[in-house]
């Protein structure tokens, strides 16, 4: 029985974070006995705060940003031993693929070591080759890749598991804040702002929806709340939900996800959690790339600039993007 897993990475955003929680659900379910540690080394992890909620009960000891794992001196002089809480673990788990980490993490006392890093050749465990494969080809996608580690450990394949479970108490607060009617989210924020569509798109596109008789709702975070007065001014009628709450639960955003019509949101970590609760929405990319990190969810539609033109922003106009909402609306009826 496998009784104390360690996962290795340096680090999360909400954005990582969001795409790796899937991961962690199906990891959680593979191993329900298990105490599992999360071991963050360059970055503080996002599961030590905002996503917190999101794996309570799935992830039992989070150490955060302990800065190991980027200097010979972690593998020679043992500087783990100072924070872990145990002297071995069954199942070592590395999400990393440098070699420093790599060999620090097999330098751990354990039953059994799984890694990709260096085509996997210090892993106790490799994925089973599929589908008439000769040689491992490495997914785009990182979840992909985390669950290429999780199909190694049990030897057999695992899917990720998707859905969120929001609580009864968190279901009725979002119901009270979104307005009776159609309702739309717009996420206007990301956390690099060469990611962001324009924010005078996201007031043109408001008021085009809002002549069609929806409800339009602008989700911001705590580093967007200075262009709530200018969405305001732009959209006489909006309606800012998370400013509208003492509730602060990253339950709170899913919620009114899920019983709103549509979202629309940037490439960026709100856009990951809007996306986590299995409705409608148009996830906005331009010069980064949407292959990589799709946000998790079934109803994400992705308007990748480059199909339209340039890979930025700006390509994606108000017009594409409100023809596609209205088509995807129409679905919905």
């Amino acid at each position: 029985m496998t009784k104390s897993i360690l996962i290795f990475s340096h680090g999360e955003l909400i954005g990582d974070g969001m795409m790796k929680l899937p991961f962690i659900n199906a990891l959680s379910t593979a191993f329900p006995d298990a105490e599992i540690t999360w071991l963050s080394g360059r970055h503080p992890t996002i599961f030590a705060s905002a996503l917190a909620p999101l794996v309570q009960g799935k992830i039992h000891n989070i150490i955060n940003h302990t800065k190991l794992g980027d200097s010979i001196g972690d593998v020679l002089f043992r500087r783990w031993k100072a924070v872990l809480p145990r002297d071995s673990y069954d199942i070592i788990i590395n999400t990393d693929q440098h070699l420093l980490p790599t060999m620090m993490l097999k330098a751990i006392p354990h039953g059994m070591f799984i890694s990709a890093s260096l085509k996997w050749l210090l892993s106790d465990r490799k994925p089973p080759l599929t589908n008439g494969q000769t040689y491992y080809e490495k997914p785009v996608l990182l979840l992909n890749r985390l669950m290429d580690l999780l199909t190694a450990a049990t030897q057999k394949k695992i899917d990720p598991i998707f859905h969120v479970d929001i609580p009864k108490n968190i279901l009725s607060v979002a119901k009270k804040l979104l307005p009776k009617g159609k309702n739309v989210l717009l996420a206007p924020g990301a956390g690099g702002r060469f990611k962001c569509w324009p924010l005078q798109n996201f007031i043109d596109l408001g008021n085009r929806l809002h002549g069609d008789g929806i409800n339009v709702g602008y989700i911001l975070g705590p580093a967007e709340t200075e262009w709530q007065s200018q969405l305001a001014d732009g959209v006489k009628t909006a309606f800012f939900p998370l400013q509208e709450t003492t509730e602060k639960s990253v339950f709170v955003t899913i919620a009114l996800a899920r019983l709103a019509d549509l979202s629309i949101a940037n490439d960026g970590g709100v856009g990951h959690i809007l996306a986590s609760s299995d409705s409608p929405i148009i996830s906005m990319w331009g010069p980064t790339d949407p292959y990589k990190s799709t946000p998790n969810g079934k109803g994400v539609h992705v308007m990748y600039a480059r199909d339209f033109g340039e890979a930025k922003m700006e390509t994606l106009t108000v017009d594409l993007i409100y023809n596609q909402a209205k088509k995807m609306l129409e679905s919905t009826k």
